[in-house]
């Protein structure tokens, strides 16, 4: 497989060179492991827990383990033997040294949970998501304002936006274009559902949660309504809550939390849920044609998640948190993003249309009468492939993500 360098490479050069221990976690099939080996296996040995009988070995005599894999070590899978932490953490403590251990995980609330107990103050941790749009084409920035600058830039994009949405990001699809999508997502769902559900997050009922995640396909782009689904699904609100959380927690699903503030009563306060990748949502909704999915229903809802999940692509492949929220007032108006960056708010709106006009920036301006603090210029992500500044607004295409 071509490797395609990732935005992250920067921050994790720069992380080895000061702590002892890095830990890359991320959904299945991101990309972690081909990352750290193209990076340090020139100095880290590599060897994997997701082997059966080197995660026994792990198991019964992690002393030994480690002994025979000593640092600089590239240690793969990482939640399938947890107690190895603690044993890290020695080794750690009796020598500081940066860039010795190197760890991935793809369970990051199981995993973060053993990490905070053993290697607290020890270890550098990023998270590592499906190809960003700029990845997939050679587009790297050192920093988030270097992205999100190139914004603007009209970056030329001749592939088509339906295909985009179909293929999805996860780098074996995008890397090789003749594997069957339909066979390759439905094995990812399989697996992701007998390993991480079943062995690591003990979800009881499998057909109700697979059922959930369908739904949650249908609603990517929308306000959770839990009561809805947990109407739906003819179980509890706590158990939806509790399955949303492990969907979140391994990367499926990304919460797009409100924006608070004293501005009135009428905000909106519950959260939107989108697919960190849109191939899985439309496989999941049985959308299998660019044309359905284009003009279908789901067409708004499915570009909407494409942009979104850029963004927080973009903030999570240089080493930062999402500082993205949503505002939404009672569905009179809503304003797609807001990001929180030098201490303003950059306001984000997102149209599938590729013919703009003023009424699609009436929202900036309703925003505007309401908040303070907000930067100078507004953006707008379209379908329109030439870039054009309207009333304090930058309208980009998508392709320019």
């Amino acid at each position: 497989m071509i490797y395609k360098n990732r935005q992250l490479e920067y921050i994790l050069k720069e992380a080895s060179t000061t702590f002892p221990a890095l830990l890359l976690t991320g959904p299945r099939q991101s990309g972690k492991t081909t990352l750290l080996k193209n990076l340090f296996s020139d100095k880290a040995k590599f060897i994997s827990l997701d082997e059966s009988d080197i995660r026994l070995w792990a198991h019964e005599d992690p002393r030994d383990f480690i002994q025979n894999n000593m640092p600089p070590v590239i240690i793969d899978e990482i939640q399938y033997a947890p107690d190895l932490l603690t044993y890290i953490k020695r080794r750690i403590d009796d020598d500081r040294s940066p860039g010795q251990w190197f760890l991935t995980g793809s369970s990051q609330f199981t995993l973060m949970k053993h990490v905070s107990e053993s290697l607290a103050g020890r270890t550098a941790i990023f998270h590592l998501l499906p190809f960003s749009h700029s990845e997939i084409h050679g587009r790297v920035y050192p920093n988030w304002d270097d992205w999100f600058t190139s914004i603007k830039d009209n970056v030329p994009c001749d592939e088509d936006l339906g295909n985009v949405l179909l293929r999805g990001t996860y780098p074996e699809l995008v890397c090789n274009p003749t594997i069957n999508r339909r066979i390759w997502y439905d094995s990812y769902i399989q697996t992701y559902i007998e390993r991480d559900l079943s062995l690591i997050y003990n979800i009881g009922d499998i057909n109700t949660f697979t059922k959930m995640l369908t739904l949650l396909a249908a609603r990517t782009g929308t306000i959770l309504n839990m009561s809805s689904l947990a109407s739906d699904l003819g179980v509890s609100v706590p158990t939806v809550k509790r399955w949303i959380s492990v969907l979140e927690s391994s990367f499926i699903l990304y919460l797009l939390k409100p924006y608070y503030a004293n501005i009135g009563k009428r905000l909106i306060k519950s959260a939107k849920i989108y697919f960190l990748d849109t191939g899985l949502a439309a496989h999941l909704t049985g959308i299998r044609d660019r044309e359905v999915l284009l003009r279908g229903p789901l067409s708004g809802q499915l570009f909407e998640t494409f942009v979104v999940s850029e963004f927080v692509k973009s903030f999570y492949h240089h080493g930062e948190r999402p500082a993205l929220t949503f505002i939404n007032n009672k569905n009179i108006w809503e304003v797609d993003l807001l990001i929180e960056r030098n201490m303003n708010m950059i306001p984000v709106e997102i149209k599938l249309s590729a013919t703009i006009t003023e009424n699609h920036l009436k929202n900036f301006k309703l925003l505007r009468n309401v908040l303070q603090g907000l930067d100078d210029s507004n953006y707008l992500i379209c379908n329109r492939k030439e870039y054009i500044h309207m009333k304090g607004t930058h309208i980009s295409y998508w392709g320019s993500l």
